[in-house]
This record gives C-alpha cells, structure tokens and sequence, in this order.
C-alpha cells in the first residue's frame, strides 16, 4: 500500500497475532480436533516482510538520480525506519525538499519568468528569492533511463509479477 492512499498498516508479527487467537476446536463423536492458527500467522507475516522489500527495492530503480543519490537513500533510509509493515513511501515528506517535485515529474517554475532556475557558471542554479513555484506542464527530463515520475504507481503497475512472486516465496518460507 502506498501511504496517503489507505490508512492501514500491520505492525511487527501481526497476523501471528491475529491467528495465534484464532484456535479451532471441533468435538464430535468422540473426537476433538484443536487447530492454532499461529503458524499461518507467521508465513503470512513473513509474506509481507518478503512484498514490502522488493517493492522498496524495485520501486528504489526507478527513483531519479545516480546510485548512492541523497533522494533515494532518503527513500530507503524513511521507509527502514518508519515502522509501518505493509506501507511503502513513494518519498520522504519530510525529507530532501525536492522529493515531491521529482515524484510528480513536472517543472515548477517562477510564476513571471516561466523559468525553473536560472544559472551563472560562477555561482551555480538559483532562484528569485521569496518566489513561490508554480507548477506548468513540462516533464521533467531525467538522466537516469530507468526514473520514472510517480515511481510508485509506476513500480506497482509494471512490476507486480515479481513482487507477487516475492510474497509468495515469502509465504513458502519456515
């Protein structure tokens, strides 16, 4: 799930948890069966752990920037830490500033000079100080041929084959 787009999350052994309750027993003619649950509970958590992993991983690819990039490593760093299993951010928000305007893959740019920045080879890319960007409808070309903007929706539309099939090695795990 990608966050802002649903509010669940499973904390750390959830469903071992949840199924560890979920205990089964059935008498009839003389014959009780008492089925525990936990052990699903654990293959389904170990799924989870196995999908969130190679989304991150896959999903990192397609982030803009060379590899070791202050966006990505502020991506994987935020969703390692954050706590949530079953939440992937497609971007820290309150990380490197320029994380929202990469992921959305458009030029913002001053309202009067329709310009993204402007550059002297002796100082470097600035803007008018005190200018709000606006958004326009140019893409943003990225130098690396696997960034894509919106990287999350791109990872779960075209990779989610392999991601599934990481879920279910996960699942198949002991």
């Amino acid at each position: 799930m990608l966050k802002g787009r649903d509010s669940v999350a499973f904390g750390k052994n959830y469903f071992k948890n949840l199924f560890k309750k979920v205990n089964i027993n059935v008498k009839d003619g003389g014959v009780s069966v008492n089925l525990n649950m936990t052990r699903f509970g654990i293959k389904l958590d170990n799924a989870q752990d196995a999908l969130d992993n190679e989304f991150l991983t896959r999903m990192i690819q397609h982030v803009p920037g060379e590899d070791g990039g202050a966006l990505r490593a502020d991506i994987k760093a935020f969703n390692e830490t954050n706590g949530e299993r079953g939440v992937i951010y497609a971007y820290n928000p309150n990380g490197v500033p320029y994380g929202h305007y990469q992921h959305t893959g458009i030029m913002y740019a001053d309202p009067i000079t329709g310009k993204g920045a402007f550059y002297k080879p002796d100082y470097g890319f600035w803007s008018r100080p005190g200018v709000e960007k606006v958004p326009t409808t140019r893409l943003l070309q990225y130098q690396n041929p696997e960034a894509k903007r919106d990287w999350a929706r791109y990872t779960a539309e075209h990779e989610k084959e392999a991601i599934v099939e990481a879920a279910k090695n996960g699942f198949k795990k002991e």
